[in-house]
C-alpha cells in the first residue's frame, strides 16, 4: 500500500493532530506501507485561481508553479490518501482546502454521471482510491465534527474515491493540558494503522472504540481552567 500523508494543522508537529496522524502512520509503516508525508505548515500553496487553464490548455496540470508540485505526484501514485486536519470553522483548515482545491486539476471540463448518478466531471488523472480523516477539536463534543465529516466525505466522492474511515478525536484544548491523557489512545491507533496496511481497512468496532471521546465534559472543564488561565495571564488579565 503506498499512503500520501498530509498534516493541515497550523501548528504543525505541535498540535494535537499529527500525534493521531503520527501513531497512525507509525502503525501503517508497521504493517508495510509505504509513506509520503507532508507538513502543509511548511510548504507554500496558493489557493486556486479558477483560471481553468488546467482544463482546456494544459489538461491535468496546474497553471501555478509552488510546492503543490511535490504532491502531485505522490497523490497520482498512492493507494490511500490520510487527511490530517483539525477543526477549523466546521471545516477543514485553509491549508488542507487549498491542497483540495488544488487538485482541480485533475477533472476534465466534461460532464457524466458518476456511481451514485450525480453530474460530476470526469479525470484526467486520479486520485487515490481510498480516503482516510484524522482530525481533533478543541471542543469536547464528537458532534463538533459533524460538518467536517460530511465535507470530507464529499470531496472524497467528487474525486471518485471512496471514504473509509475517520478517526476524530475532541477535546485537544485539556488533552494539550494533559497529554499523558492521549497515550493510551495513540497506542490503539498505531494497531489500527498496522490492521489498515495489513488489510485494507479498520474494523468498524475499532473505529468505533477510537472515536470515543476520551475525556468527560466535566473532566474537560476542568482541565481547561488550566488553559483558560494561562491565557488570561497571557493577556495581562491574571
Amino acid at each position: 500500500m503506498n499512503v500520501i500523508a498530509l498534516n493541515g494543522s497550523a501548528r504543525g508537529k505541535k498540535g494535537v493532530t499529527w500525534k493521531l496522524m503520527d501513531s497512525l502512520l507509525k502503525g501503517l509503516s508497521e504493517g508495510g506501507a509505504v509513506i509520503k508525508e507532508f507538513q502543509l505548515k511548511e510548504m507554500n500553496i496558493s489557493p486556486c485561481r479558477a483560471c481553468l487553464t488546467c482544463m482546456h490548455k494544459t489538461p491535468g496540470q496546474c497553471a501555478q508553479r509552488d510546492d503543490m508540485d511535490q504532491i502531485y505526484l505522490p497523490l497520482k501514485e498512492s493507494d490511500l490518501f490520510l487527511m490530517g486536519t483539525p477543526v477549523y470553522t466546521d471545516s477543514m483548515s485553509a491549508q488542507m482546502k487549498a491542497v483540495m482545491d488544488r487538485c482541480i486539476c485533475g477533472m476534465d471540463p466534461f460532464l457524466v454521471r458518476d456511481i451514485s448518478n450525480r453530474i460530476r466531471h470526469p479525470f484526467s488523472w486520479s486520485m487515490p482510491s481510498k480516503f482516510f480523516l484524522v482530525s481533533t477539536s478543541g471542543f469536547p463534543e464528537v458532534e463538533s465534527f459533524s460538518p467536517l465529516i460530511l465535507t470530507f466525505k464529499a470531496q472524497a466522492a467528487n474525486f471518485g474515491a471512496e471514504s473509509i474511515g475517520e478517526i476524530c478525536i475532541p477535546g485537544s484544548i485539556a488533552l494539550q493540558m494533559a497529554p499523558h491523557l492521549l497515550e493510551p489512545r495513540l497506542s490503539q491507533i498505531q494497531e489500527a494503522g498496522k490492521a489498515l496496511a495489513l488489510h485494507g481497512k479498520i474494523a468498524p468496532t475499532l473505529l468505533e472504540e477510537l472515536n470515543q471521546p476520551i475525556l468527560t465534559t466535566a473532566q474537560y472543564l476542568e482541565l481547561s481552567a488550566k488553559y483558560e488561565c494561562w491565557a488570561r495571564k497571557s493577556r495581562g488579565e491574571g
